[in-house]
């Protein structure tokens, strides 16, 4: 009788780790070492984006500040599955990304070119947040995830800017380090 439950129990073993094998690939570590900041001026005047090219209203306007990065091999993973945690469904854990100096802020400039005065125009532009309110990028970069490394940001308070202006996007991370990216000239309506 004892031979014949712990044939039972083998064989159900078995057959649930028959049943429950996934043909999961490897999963790998990357890290991601950011390299620099790229602005790109947007007309938001139509149904979808598209990069402001000749003059573009002020009411909209918006940057698109993208942070470049290099994905590094940095460790694997390998995932053994005995077959009891995954017999209801196959959990197979993909790539994961780590960022080892993840950006903390990010800081908005416009050189006005009819004087070269350089001003922080930080507080004149605003971001959609998660939820699709606007909020300040102060506000954002408190609740942002850090996969998130690419922004466009609308311009809100556009009274004090200027007809002509080059605008640009310092994006500073945890250990102090910065990049810096620029536009080239915007000329508005």
């Amino acid at each position: 009788m004892r031979n014949k439950v712990l044939i039972i129990l083998v064989v159900g073993f078995l057959s649930q780790i028959l049943i429950s094998c996934c043909k999961c690939g490897d999963s790998f570590t990357f890290e991601n070492i950011y390299t620099g900041v790229t602005v790109i001026p947007y007309d938001n005047s139509g149904f979808a984006p598209k990069i402001a090219i000749d003059t573009v209203y002020k009411n909209a306007f918006g940057l698109g500040v993208l942070v470049n990065f290099e994905s590094k091999p940095y460790a694997n993973h390998f995932y053994l599955s005995l077959g009891f945690d995954a017999a209801m469904a196959c959990d197979c854990i993909g790539d994961e990304f780590i960022y080892p100096d993840p950006i903390s802020h990010m800081e908005i400039f416009m050189i006005n070119q009819m004087n070269g005065q350089n001003l922080n125009v930080t507080d004149h532009f605003q971001i959609y947040g998660y939820t699709g309110e606007l909020m300040t990028l102060d506000d954002f970069f408190v609740q942002r995830q850090s996969w998130h490394d690419g922004f466009q940001i609308e311009l809100v308070k556009h009274d004090s800017i200027p007809m002509s202006a080059i605008f640009s996007a310092e994006v500073f991370f945890k250990s102090g380090k910065s990049f810096i990216g620029q536009t080239t000239i915007v000329n508005f309506y």
